[in-house]
């Protein structure tokens, strides 16, 4: 059977994708292979978050057709769904599958490549001119991940109804869409019975699980006690919540499953102030948000806080920059995910008064990128003589020492010669700096 590969930008849900996608291509019989170059096919999971992540997609794709002049170049993922006329006319592109017809992308793509047809688009599937939710019609089904031996990403969720003034995500994913919990559960005991010690649980908009399928109060909590009632579980992390999503009732369930729970919460703030907060049509202030921290912090007082940050914003000042700055010191976060401003068609916020010169966003970025950097080394530093529990990975360094992750999300790394395998729990010390990212351990 032919090679293939696949490589993702951008999100974790995008990573699911093309881990999934993996999955399924072998299911089939086609080889997975680690590189373009020995590819009879590659695809690109592209992503359209920022301006530069349509860039990059476009530039990888030609670097793919320079090394690989011969194979399939396939082109998928969030840009292929807002600018598939612009990958359509990339002669290096052969196939653009939007979003929309991911769950078929690999029966799309083998026809394609078995009969080697010229169109650069499925039959029956129009390249998107317009961006519409409506495009989405498919139940959101899980595929497993390409397998791991110690962690699994889970997408139970895909899709956004938030509308945010700078976002495409609900044109790129469509409306929010959830897979049914027994779904979930099913494979979440799969997961367990061979062998996995951590589950992700990933969507785009992850708190807003099951509102399209029941009427509950919280059907995430509710999938999440199922989840908790299973034999053999091990640990469980969840991607991302907004702030008003992270109920006290959800993070008790969480406390009271403690054991099973990483203590790591990434909660998007995108801005420290309410003026811009409110332009961006986020649905919290800096106070619920502050509020909603400080709740996590009395039942998870390790907890690590990671958010998203996004600079920049059309009319920002340079006092409301500041008070942003000052806002997250304040609450001391762990880590910032600075995303800055693009403007994206289709958006509202591209029709604003006042965007601001790449020189200033720019600075910005750089003044929150130093700010994370300052954040992430105070929380690793508060962390060093603690025991923590170390989820072994299957990488090490360059001198073969094996590298770890924590369930408040620090890597570590083993003391050399310390005997470990994949999978494997061991409770440690943090000791002290590797580097600026990894803290080596020692054994309790």
């Amino acid at each position: 059977m032919a090679k293939i590969y696949i490589k993702s930008l951008g999100c974790k849900v995008n990573s699911y994708d093309g881990s999934s996608l993996k999955t399924t291509f072998s299911h089939m019989g086609y080889d997975i292979v680690p590189t373009p170059e020995e590819a009879d096919i590659a695809i690109l999971n592209t992503c359209s978050v920022t301006e530069k992540a349509g860039r990059d997609g476009r530039s990888l794709l030609r670097r793919f057709r320079r090394i690989n002049p011969k194979g399939l170049m396939v082109a998928t993922g969030c840009y292929a769904q807002t600018h598939g006329q612009t990958l359509v006319d990339m002669p290096e592109v052969d196939y653009v599958v939007p979003n929309s017809e991911k769950n078929d992308l690999a029966q799309l793509v083998h026809e394609k490549y078995q009969t080697n047809s010229k169109d650069k688009s499925p039959q029956g599937v129009p390249i998107v001119h317009e961006n519409k939710q409506q495009h989405f019609k498919k139940a959101l089904n899980l595929i497993p991940p390409y397998a791991d031996r110690t962690r699994a990403f889970l997408k139970i969720q895909d899709g956004c109804n938030g509308f945010c003034s700078y976002c495409l995500i609900p044109y790129a994913r469509g409306q929010s869409r959830s897979v049914a919990p027994s779904q979930v559960v099913q494979e979440v005991k799969r997961q367990i019975d061979q062998g996995t010690h951590e589950i992700v649980f990933t969507g785009i908009h992850i708190g807003d699980y099951g509102r399209d399928l029941s009427s509950k109060a919280e059907p995430f909590l509710d999938l999440l006690e199922e989840i908790f009632a299973l034999k053999g579980l091990g640990r469980i992390r969840i991607s991302s919540l907004e702030p008003s999503e992270a109920s006290e009732s959800l993070i008790q369930l969480l406390k009271a499953h403690e054991a099973h729970v990483c203590e790591h919460f990434h909660m998007p703030l995108q801005s420290g102030t309410d003026r811009i907060l409110k332009l961006m049509r986020r649905t919290y202030t800096t106070y619920d948000y502050a509020e909603s921290v400080a709740m996590i912090r009395r039942y998870f007082p390790n907890a690590y806080f990671g958010a998203d940050i996004i600079p920049g914003f059309p009319s920002e000042s340079d006092a409301e920059a500041e008070e942003t700055l000052l806002f997250i010191r304040r609450l001391q976060l762990s880590e910032l995910h600075v995303f800055p401003y693009s403007k994206r068609p289709n958006t509202a916020a591209i029709r604003m008064p006042h965007h601001l010169a790449q020189a200033v966003i720019k600075d910005r970025r750089q003044a929150l990128q130093e700010l994370s950097f300052e954040l992430k080394t105070a929380y690793l530093r508060s962390q060093l003589g603690t025991k923590v529990k170390v989820l072994w990975e299957d990488r090490t360094t360059p001198s073969a020492q094996a590298i770890g992750t924590t369930s408040n999300y620090i890597e570590v790394v083993a003391p050399k010669g310390f005997s470990c395998s994949p999978g494997q729990t061991d409770v440690m010390t943090l000791k002290g700096f590797i580097n600026d990212k990894q803290i080596l351990v020692v054994k309790d």
